[in-house]
């Protein structure tokens, strides 16, 4: 038996599940419906099958591999042009010999083909038609018959017309005298053209009515059901293997998860769920008759509801995909966002987090990370994907001019991710050093040691940061960060030649140089019995033993460290010694021991007053440098590392204390300091307007000020220009805050006018 397979359809109606991909390739519980069909020809006994393809046949093509599938031997036949199911079988069987089976690679179906073979040969027909009884025939081209021979036709007829219901369902066997009636180089179609050419001639056309199982998989709703049709057994057809699940994970029996995929024990599957090979189903999901297609990812707490995600897409953590809603291949869906019923999202596009989509998606760009003062920010493989990480590496090799110190948080996602940018700046052609798990202080001393000019690190947990920084944790300069924008979001880099690709250094001393560091510190002992406490349980376990070291006395102390770990507080008794004033004590350590100190321009204009104790300076440099106006405060900020590292920067202070014999209290008291306040603001009009309006007075190179010396806010706005930063100093804690209230009102109020002004123009 030879067969030709119809698989040029392009599946208009099941978009976006076509959008990159033909019809016949569309899968069916994890298998394309293609592969079905070519199952369906091998078990009645086909050994050769051609395969006609049109849209986007190389997929096919690629699909096939060797040309081999199971005993049966396959071959692509492309159509330079249409030619109509019955033009395009007589080009891809110009090599075959007697009776064909023509068969649809887009519809499933169970037909026993073999016995619809053999009522061919026996009848002596030209050519037989399958059909199948159908309930609705308004949606089919029907066939009108006695005694297994075709008399007429009747297309798409209504109920009041319909005399048959007898569908036709494009499986047909044919002898070669049929191409004699089809013209070459010109579109031809059976059931319009030959089969009634057929009847005008008088050859006999058969028909063979089947019992078996047949979907023309048209549309969502019937690729639906097909799916639960092949779940529940109605099609006699093997699934896939499926994923040998514990015991104790929520799968309703009348769910499909396929090898390999992963669904947590505490998430749940009901009804009739389908989970594609290489899907992940988070903590908490709830799914209930949902498809999720390969390689897709379903976050915490996730609800979908008899939905379609396709291949790849990316579900965000308590978002929600109602009733018939179907979200392309590589689409993502921020977090807590709600795609309501019916609702198509198309390929790659992105929904933004807490929103809610009612009308379909097909335009916009593909999901792109967010650019913050954290870092580039998203999902864990959801919005930061190892593929993205790939590209972020080969974003940071273009602003490189020598080598990058790369390390990461704990845990697998991070270690994979850290992995994936070192392989990025390798490819594009740039020296890397491998510094391991190791947390960001530390990576930034080995950074120094290494000569590196750029560090990335990667924390990775339910949201991923990617932290680009220049030597000694600064912040990039703004050359350098317009460059590693455009190369994140719009692919601007440069890949390495197959002999070009720069080496990878493995670094394994990271965290001894950073404990060297710190023992060279830790030179004294104060009379307290000192604790760590940090979010991070490596910065935690590293800082713990030389807490330990320092302490030589019962009363307590407390040493709170940020989770980045750049910051620190101290708490002794009733005593507490904030950030800022942490910081205030380092710079009169530093000034005393004859050194200016370099710090960030938004840092409180007091730290004059501390260095100016000793009779030393304060440099600043800026957060977004426009020039090289900061460039001396940079040099020196990359030398001390300290003042970014929250418990190097405790240590300098108790080291100040002890040498100088001071309390907490005391040491707090002596300090020339002022209050300070700090908040965000987010506005949704240019933020550039906003201080203008208020008439805030330019600093240098970077924000405004409201106010005086005494009492200032500095404002300056996000990377994204999504709000506005205030930071508040003052004399006393409540004037401070009051500052902030005051300015958080006019620029609210600023926004007010804008907003009016801007709803007046339009």
């Amino acid at each position: 038996m030879k067969a030709v397979i119809l698989a040029g359809g392009e599946g208009t109606r099941l978009r976006p599940l076509t959008c990159d991909l033909p019809k016949p390739l569309v899968p069916v519980c994890g298998k394309p419906v293609l592969f079905y069909i070519l199952e369906l020809l091998e078990k009645s006994g086909c050994d050769e099958a051609a395969i006609a393809v049109r849209y986007k046949g190389e997929k096919i093509e690629a699909a096939l591999g060797d040309g081999r599938y199971g005993k049966l031997r396959t071959f692509v036949s492309y159509e330079d042009k249409p030619l109509g199911t019955a033009g395009c079988v007589k080009k891809a069987a110009a090599d075959m010999t007697g009776p064909l089976v023509i068969i649809s690679g887009d519809a499933m179906c169970d037909f026993d083909l073999a016995a619809i073979y053999e009522r061919h040969i026996r009848s002596g027909a030209s050519a037989t038609i399958a059909v199948r009884s159908v309930d609705d025939p308004r949606e089919y081209g029907l066939i009108l018959g006695e005694k297994g021979e075709v008399t007429g036709f009747s297309e798409k007829p209504s109920f009041i017309n319909c005399r048959s219901d007898l569908a036709n369902t494009g499986i047909y066997v044919i002898s070669p005298e049929i191409f004699g009636l089809i013209e070459d180089d010109r579109p031809v179609d059976f059931a319009k053209d030959v089969f009634p050419e057929m009847l005008r001639r008088g050859m006999k056309l058969g028909y063979y009515e089947e019992s078996g199982y047949w979907c023309d998989i048209g549309d969502i709703a019937a690729y639906k059901r097909c799916t639960a049709d092949l779940i529940n057994g109605k099609i006699n057809a093997a699934l896939p293997e499926r994923e040998n699940l514990p015991k104790n994970c929520a799968v309703s029996e009348g769910s499909f998860v396929s090898k390999g995929a992963y669904i947590s024990p505490k998430a749940l599957a009901a009804g009739c769920s389908c989970i594609g090979s290489g899907a992940y189903i988070s903590d908490g999901a709830k799914l209930h008759s949902a498809t999720v297609m390969d390689g897709a990812f379903v976050g915490e707490g996730v609800t979908l509801n008899d939905c379609i995600i396709c291949a790849n897409a990316k579900i965000g953590g308590g978002a929600a995909v109602y009733e018939g809603a179907v979200i392309g291949e590589g689409a993502v869906i921020g977090e807590n966002a709600v795609v309501s019923s019916g609702v198509k999202i198309w390929n790659n596009k992105r929904i933004a987090r807490g929103s809610t989509v009612s009308a379909d998606v097909k335009y916009g760009s593909a999901a792109v990370p967010e650019m913050t003062e954290d870092g580039i920010c998203g999902a864990t493989n959801t919005v930061i994907t190892p593929e993205f990480a790939v590209r972020a590496g080969c974003a940071a090799a273009k602003i490189s001019e020598r080598c990058i110190a790369v390390s990461c948080s704990a845990g697998e996602a991070a270690v994979c991710l850290k992995n994936a940018v070192l392989c990025g700046i390798s490819s594009a052609g740039k020296v890397s050093c491998d510094c391991g798990t190791v947390p960001l202080t530390a990576l930034a001393h080995s950074a120094a040691l290494l000569g590196a000019d750029i560090m990335v690190y990667v924390s990775a947990k339910v949201q991923t940061k990617i932290m680009v920084f220049s030597a000694g944790m600064l912040p990039l300069k703004r050359s350098r960060e317009r460059i590693l924008q455009g190369a994140v979001t719009r692919g601007e880099y440069m890949s390495a030649g197959w002999d070009g690709f720069g080496e990878i250094k493995r670094f394994t001393g990271a965290r001894l140089l950073y404990e060297s560091a710190l023992t060279s510190m830790c030179g004294f002992t104060v009379p307290y019995d000192i604790r760590v406490i940090c979010r991070d349980p490596d910065i935690r376990g590293i800082c713990t033993p030389f807490a330990k070291m320092l302490s030589a006395g019962r009363d307590k102390m407390t040493v709170t460290i940020s989770e980045r770990g750049d910051t620190a507080e101290i708490s002794c008794g009733e005593t507490r010694i904030d950030p800022v004033s942490l910081v205030l004590l380092t710079c009169s350590a530093e000034a005393r021991a004859g050194h200016d100190i370099s710090l960030p321009f938004a840092f409180p204009r007091t730290a004059e007053n501390a260095a100016a104790l000793y009779g030393h300076n304060i440099l600043r440099y800026f957060e977004s440098s426009m020039d090289d106006r900061d460039e001396q405060a940079r040099d020196l900020a990359a030398r001390q590392i300290f003042m970014r590292d929250g418990f190097a920067c405790a240590v300098k202070a108790l080291g100040y204390m002890h040498d100088l014999g001071l309390s907490p209290k005391d040491a707090l008291e002596a300090v020339p300091r002022s209050s300070t306040a700090d908040r965000f603001v987010r506005v949704n009009v240019p933020p550039q307007r906003v201080l203008d309006r208020l008439k805030a007075v330019p600093e240098e190179n970077e924000g405004a000020v409201i106010g005086t010396d005494g009492e200032r806010v500095f404002l300056r706005p996000d990377r994204r220009g999504t709000g506005i930063f205030l930071f508040a100093e003052s004399c006393g804690a409540e004037t401070a805050a009051s500052l902030c209230d005051k300015a958080e009102k006019q620029i609210r109020n600023a926004v007010s006018a804008l907003t009016q002004k801007n709803t007046r123009d339009n």
